[in-house]
């Protein structure tokens, strides 16, 4: 359910023409206790890597595929950002593996913290506290940043089963089609900041919502790079996550391989809009 006044103290912990630094965040007790109440803030929370992985699994099993996929197409009309990111966590917890940190592949960091290369979580030797208000933040501003994130797609998918169903309209289905549409037809050559200039007008968004659902599109498989492993019917390890080694380029795998010539995979879209 919205709350604008939550939604509105959420914001103002984090953002100001452009992100608040740390040092300058501030909310009073009364206002974090409201958003708190409302179910958009939360306290920190401790999580091991083996409590994100079950907790994870745990919500993908619990996940109603009809009804994620209902609310993204609805989004595009609506623009309820939080409501369009569900997908994507869900196409990237659909094949996550059930693992553990003692017997996964691990490297260990600077920080004395082991990463695991199948997930990328990183496991500290005290559980460490995470912060899920930026998490949420970047929920409902962009529709989720951090898409490959286990924490991220876990806290996605349990706030999402906590909403009302959404129901996508003939135009909220027109809006899909011209999406679809124009990645069909852009350049063989062309890039996903090609793809997202051209989305401009498509449907009412941002820079930062259309990049988001470009790279939520990638990871259900509809935007899938040939030749690269992605989340459709397969989960990419982390250490598999390759990078086109451009400086600048900050795309989200699989998105940032994705060219014109990839169009759009006929077989994910069927399986994630069985409806359009």
């Amino acid at each position: 359910m919205q709350d604008k006044r939550a939604r509105e103290i959420l914001f103002q912990t984090f953002w100001k023409n452009g992100w608040i630094r740390d040092a300058d965040r501030h909310i009073s007790p009364d206002d974090f206790a409201y958003a708190k109440r409302m179910g958009y803030m939360f306290d920190p929370i401790e999580l091991s890597h083996d409590q994100a992985v079950s907790q994870l699994t745990e919500e993908r099993e619990r996940a109603d595929l009809t009804a994620l996929s209902e609310a993204f197409l609805a989004s595009l009309g609506s623009r309820h950002l939080d409501l369009r990111s569900a997908l994507g966590s869900y196409a990237f917890a659909a094949n996550f593996p059930r693992h553990a940190i003692a017997t996964s592949p691990a490297t260990v960091v600077p920080s004395g913290a082991r990463r695991c290369e199948w997930c990328g979580f990183y496991e500290h030797p005290a559980p460490a506290k995470f912060d899920l208000n930026v998490l949420n933040f970047e929920r409902y501003k962009w529709g989720g940043v951090r898409r490959d994130n286990p924490v991220y797609a876990w806290l996605d998918l349990s706030l999402f089963r906590l909403e009302p169903l959404q129901k996508p309209t003939a135009t909220d289905k027109q809006l899909m089609h011209r999406i679809l549409k124009t990645a069909r037809s852009m350049e063989p050559d062309a890039t996903v900041s090609n793809l997202e200039k051209a989305l401009a007008g498509t449907f009412s968004s941002s820079k930062g919502e259309r990049r988001v659902l470009i790279e939520i599109l990638a990871v259900c498989g509809v935007l899938q790079p040939r030749g690269r492993s992605g989340y459709f019917g397969e989960f990419t390890f982390a250490y598999e996550r390759e990078h086109t080694g451009q400086h600048l380029n900050d795309w989200a795998y699989p998105a940032i391989w994705w060219r014109g010539s990839d169009g759009v995979s006929e077989t994910a879209l069927a399986a994630y809009f069985p409806t359009l």
